[in-house]
């Protein structure tokens, strides 16, 4: 099913239904100026609340302090940076309510200007996690008239967030196709009734679930029942068509969700830029503005208690709680020429993934490399397999690069690219 996925999407591009050319999130806006379509500029986030700023700046704070070594990653530290920032002196507060001259704006401050991702199976462009959903949908319902079973199969998987819904839709729609094959003579299984229980609890709310039925041959009618009328899917055809039945159901069996990637949003940033450039944007967040507001008051209330002398066990559990925060990680490799190599990354994927993300990126004359977190801790390619959350290197951390071999005299670290796009000072 992926190959005919892959083989399907192929076929129409080279149709040319995706003509365009793809996009750095950090050009300008006049290198796009002679493109054929315009460039998906990614829109400017609104002012985060005072509650999320503080949680960002928070969950940075290494990235900051200049009492804390850049790349300090230790959960105590963080956990003690957070509770100076929820909590700032009479003295810090007024400095802060003063407005300056030379503030800088929300956007120069953000590390990274929001979570984006890439679609390779439609097209070139580097978007939002909800821009892609809906650009998915549009594609998808176009397409319906070409291949609608194929194309409904593809939409139940790929439009409909909860999986154990779409698990019980499709059973139950294989339900209704296989009652047909096994007694293709017994009426009132070509027979759906829409406002049975089942029905309405499992299929009706699905996406691509009516499309489905239709292509599978039913037919959506009403029927007089009594004294009203009710809305049937009918299967008319007197002799089931057995092998487009049965390629149904394993066309739903076998359909994939169509997936977006992450997009790493590789930026090659100057000390300076690394020391300014902390505040996380509201999509690393698995808590919302207001949620995040709440654990601060709950945070605030508490604090009596979090001081008081506690276990190793509740210590690891508070830890894990807090982590389980955020979706994604802000991971940035400082080199030994003092730039950095900023990228993001799922909070499950592993260390591994990071690893090959440098090697990628360094240039070819580099031999080899270790990373170590800030405290000088290696982290050995044993690590590997663990998530960034099971070594707890979230929301963000700043990892350094250790190279094998000797220093050469003006060593370049990065790749050419990479350093011909570095973000100006």
């Amino acid at each position: 099913m992926t190959d005919k996925i892959k083989n399907f999407f192929e076929k129409r591009r080279k149709e040319g239904k995706f003509k365009g050319q793809g996009h750095r999130l950090n050009e300008s806006a006049d290198s796009g100026a002679n493109s054929k379509e315009p460039t998906k500029v990614p829109q400017e986030r609104a002012v985060p609340c005072e509650e999320a700023k503080q949680a960002g700046l928070a969950a940075l704070a290494r990235f900051a302090s200049k009492s804390v070594h850049p790349g300090f990653t230790s959960f105590a530290a963080q956990h003690s940076a957070m509770k100076k920032v929820t909590m700032p002196s009479d003295a810090s507060s007024e400095e802060a309510d003063q407005p300056s001259d030379d503030q800088t704006s929300v956007k120069e401050l953000m590390a990274v200007q929001g979570v984006y991702f890439k679609c390779p199976l439609i097209g070139p462009e580097i978007l939002t996690k909800d821009e892609w959903r809906k650009k998915i949908k549009d594609f998808l319902y176009k397409q319906l008239e070409t291949e609608k079973g194929f194309i409904s199969c593809l939409m139940i998987h790929t439009l409909n967030r909860n999986r154990e819904k779409v698990d019980q839709c499709i059973d139950t729609l294989c339900t209704y196709l296989q009652n047909i094959i096994l007694h293709p003579d017994e009426e009132k299984y070509k027979k759906i009734r829409i406002l049975n229980k089942v029905f309405q609890e499992r299929v009706s709310k699905i996406i691509g679930a009516s499309e489905f039925l239709e292509a599978a041959g039913f037919t959506k009618e009403c029927i007089a029942l009594q004294s009203e009328e009710e809305e049937f899917y009918i299967y008319k055809s007197p002799t089931p068509e057995i092998s487009h039945l049965e390629l149904m159901i394993d066309s739903l069996r076998n359909a994939e969700a169509i997936p977006v990637e992450l997009h790493r949003n590789i930026q090659v940033l100057r000390p300076l830029q690394a020391k300014v450039r902390t505040q996380l944007p509201d999509d690393f967040y698995a808590l919302t503005a207001e949620e995040i507001k709440r654990e601060q008051k709950k945070r605030s209330e508490n604090l009596e208690t979090s001081m008081q002398l506690r276990t190793k066990a509740m210590r690891e559990k508070e830890e894990l709680r807090e982590i389980r925060k955020y979706r994604y990680s802000l991971i940035r490799v400082r080199f030994p020429d003092g730039t950095f190599l900023q990228g993001t990354f799922g909070v499950h994927e592993k260390l591994g993934v990071v690893r090959d993300f440098v090697r990628e990126c360094v240039s070819s004359s580099i031999r080899g490399f270790g990373l170590t977190t800030g405290l000088g801790v290696q982290l050995p390619e044993t690590e590997d397999s663990k998530s960034l959350m099971e070594l707890k290197l979230v929301p963000a951390v700043i990892l350094t690069f250790v190279p094998t071999d000797a220093l050469q005299t003006e060593q370049t670290f990065l790749t050419h690219d990479l350093l011909h796009q570095a973000v100006s000072p």
